[in-house]
């Protein structure tokens, strides 16, 4: 059997629907990430752009990793609570998903309204969305494994890991031309109009799952915990493995979430790029993530966890270093190829190491407490970027990001003694699972 008979068998078999309940679950998780893609599309590639040409500054930019980052340090921990107490756990994540979705309505909506600060008005309604999102991530994480078998979950991740990648590099390739094409804002709000519109067919299908009777029922311990400063530091040192791969992530997200905010700003002030262009970028960055994916996955299945996340989070340090050194928007496609390489690793290697090391009672508290450390992370950084971007300059700032991410992968190179042994299970990134 060729190639593209076996990519086209492949393709129908995952949009077939199945005999069984799990099979039905995992088709409705592909059509739900497949539509979800075209949202996660326009949001990450013409977002921070969006703000730029409605006259944002580099603090604006700043803010919109920021802000949701501080906002999420905070809400993670109620929002474990409010799943874990919930004897419905779709119920909590349909309802904080439509919350956070038609947040990007009223950002469409947002030149409709509004003839000055318009930049400010969108990063104060990004920042809003980060509460709904915050619950939704920990629901969903808490849905999956139950709508999953253990023993398919790589699979259905990995065939969700595809479409989102095929519809959000679709999206922003097709997004930048015509954004090129159509005068502003009345482009970027039909655009977001469009994403809106994905994001409520994704929900369709989301609200298709059904869960298996034994497994909607919320344990009495789960129902009687309690949050604070008291339970997030017993959580930390309820489990060494979990305590050890939480504080080597804190390290590497801090190089990770550094250089964010310079790279539009780069592409934009500096290159000169035009929305077209900046399509281009994701497109090309996706469609390598799609690519590079089952390597990754072959590469833990031999190998082990441990190797792959040592190299991916190395490989990423790579990308603001390249992009401090790129002469043109030409060079920036390159770039974009070398970030969606290691990107997939990150994507597969974090979510594994973070399953591995979680206890299965409380799940979802063991997710939020990491979560915090990573979004305090998420929210100093980018603040810091720009703010020292000013004093020493966008150039200095992305190779101090490249050597605050080679320091993350030291921090797992360091680990390589305790190894995250997770052949049996692959994923994608907690975080940006919703958006």
């Amino acid at each position: 059997m060729n190639l593209s008979l076996r990519i086209k068998n492949r393709v129908l078999n995952a949009l077939k629907p199945g005999a069984t309940l799990e099979a039905q679950n995992a088709w409705n998780l592909y059509a739900d990430i497949a539509w979800f893609g075209i949202l996660s599309g326009v949001a990450s590639a013409f977002l921070a752009v969006f703000v730029i040409r409605l006259g944002g500054s580099d603090t604006h930019v700043g803010l919109l990793s920021s802000l949701p980052a501080l906002i999420t340090i905070f809400a993670s921990l109620p929002g474990s609570r409010l799943v874990e107490r919930e004897k419905k756990p779709l119920s909590v994540l349909l309802i904080s998903a439509f919350l956070h979705r038609s947040g990007y309505l009223a950002i469409a909506l947002v030149p409709f309204f509004l003839a000055t600060n318009r930049a400010d008005a969108i990063v104060v309604l990004v920042a809003l969305l980060t509460i709904p999102v915050a619950t939704a991530n920990i629901a969903f994480t808490t849905m999956f494994g139950k709508a999953v078998a253990p023993e398919n979950r790589a699979r259905v991740v990995a065939v969700r890991n595809v479409w989102v990648g095929i519809t959000s590099t679709l999206t922003a390739f097709f997004g930048g031309k015509f954004l090129d094409q159509v005068l502003f804002p009345i482009n970027y709000q039909i655009l977001f109009l469009i994403a809106f519109a994905g994001s409520m067919l994704s929900q369709y299908y989301l609200a298709r799952i059904r869960l298996p009777a034994e497994t909607s029922t919320v344990s009495a311990r789960a129902r009687s915990a309690t949050g604070g400063a008291r339970a997030f530091l017993a959580t930390l040192r309820g489990n060494r493995k979990y305590t050890r791969f939480a504080f080597a992530s804190f390290i590497f997200h801090w190089g990770l979430f550094f250089p964010v905010p310079l790279y539009s700003i780069y592409w934009v002030r500096v290159l000169e790029a035009s929305d077209g262009w900046i399509g281009a970028f994701s497109m090309v960055a996706s469609a390598t993530t799609i690519v590079f994916y089952p390597l990754w996955s072959r590469m833990t299945t031999r190998r082990g966890n441990h190797p792959a996340i040592v190299l991916a989070t190395a490989g990423l340090a790579l990308y603001p270093l390249m992009t401090a050194f790129s002469p043109n928007v030409e060079w920036i496609l390159f770039v974009s190829f070398v970030g969606g390489v290691f990107t997939a690793g990150y994507g597969l290697g974090f979510f594994n190491g973070l399953l591995e090391v979680c206890p299965e009672q409380n799940r979802a508290r063991y997710i939020a407490v990491y979560n915090v450390l990573v979004n305090i992370a998420a929210f100093v950084a980018p603040i810091l970027a720009t703010s020292l971007t000013l004093i020493f300059g966008i150039h200095a700032m992305l190779l101090l990001g490249a050597t605050l991410r080679a320091l993350g992968a030291l921090a797992f190179w360091l680990q390589r003694d305790r190894r995250i042994n997770s052949a049996s299970i692959a994923g994608e990134n907690p975080i940006n699972r919703i958006g």
